[in-house]
């Protein structure tokens, strides 16, 4: 069994499977939400710097399978993904764990298929398994209410 299959989370029907990313992802993570979310070159550097940072270099709460990827598997092509970053913020003193969602990204030809939705699902999860109090999204506010 393929590291990938180990990481299948569930399928998710027309030939796409939804799986937590490995440090192998890391070229094909880069190349797919830089395409999707890189606006000019300088944004591209710096996104493809922080995702091959995160799956690959020790963090301290982070780990390689922290991505979700939604994958087609007749090509292995990526066509959604994003992360969780696990955080502790604190407030008045009292620290409480945070999951962070981040780099959501679905590929144009894949959009308004509940992809987005089905990974939220899924990092909703892992955020309550940790235990963590609140989920933060510090990117589009008016688009993620909807998760």
């Amino acid at each position: 069994m393929s590291t990938q299959q180990k990481t299948i989370l569930r399928d998710l029907g027309n030939g796409l499977v939804l799986r937590r990313s490995t440090p192998e992802d890391a070229d094909a993570l880069v190349e797919f939400d830089t395409g999707i979310l890189g606006d000019n070159e300088a944004d591209k550097q710096r996104l493809a710097a922080w995702i091959r940072d995160l799956l690959t270099r020790p963090h301290p709460t982070f780990s390689p399978g922290n991505f979700t990827i939604v994958e087609e598997r007749s090509s292995g092509r990526i066509v959604s993904s994003l992360t969780l970053i696990p955080q502790t913020w604190t407030y008045e003193g009292v620290e409480f764990g945070v999951g962070r969602p981040e780099v959501v990204a679905t590929h144009p030809d894949f959009r308004k298929r509940g992809l987005v939705r089905a990974q939220f699902d899924e990092v909703h999860k892992w955020s309550a398994d940790r235990g963590d109090m609140a989920q933060a999204i510090t990117g589009i506010p008016y688009f993620y209410r909807q998760f």
